[in-house]
């Protein structure tokens, strides 16, 4: 398989054109579109993350009531923001 990657932004009229493509004319060619990642998603994971280690190092050290709420609250959190169980 010879793959091309190419990055291009998606303007007002919602198409996109490629053009200067390093294929033969007439050759079948396999189009696969992906968006280009959310890094705010990511940073919000790691922030969830830290807590979650937190936590886990206060239940650790015997602060279980402190640490039971903290989970609590991340797990609300991660069902409403993120629809996760």
């Amino acid at each position: 398989m010879n793959a091309y990657k190419k990055y291009v932004v998606i303007d007002n009229l919602q198409q996109l054109v490629l053009s200067d493509l390093p294929f033969a004319a007439g050759q079948k060619v396999e189009v696969i579109i992906l968006a280009e990642e959310d890094n705010e998603v990511d940073g919000q994971l790691e922030e969830l993350r830290q807590k979650i280690d937190s936590a886990t190092e206060q239940i650790l050290a015997g602060n279980v009531t402190d640490g039971e709420l903290v989970f609590e609250q991340l797990q609300a959190r991660l069902r409403n923001e993120y629809g996760l169980d």
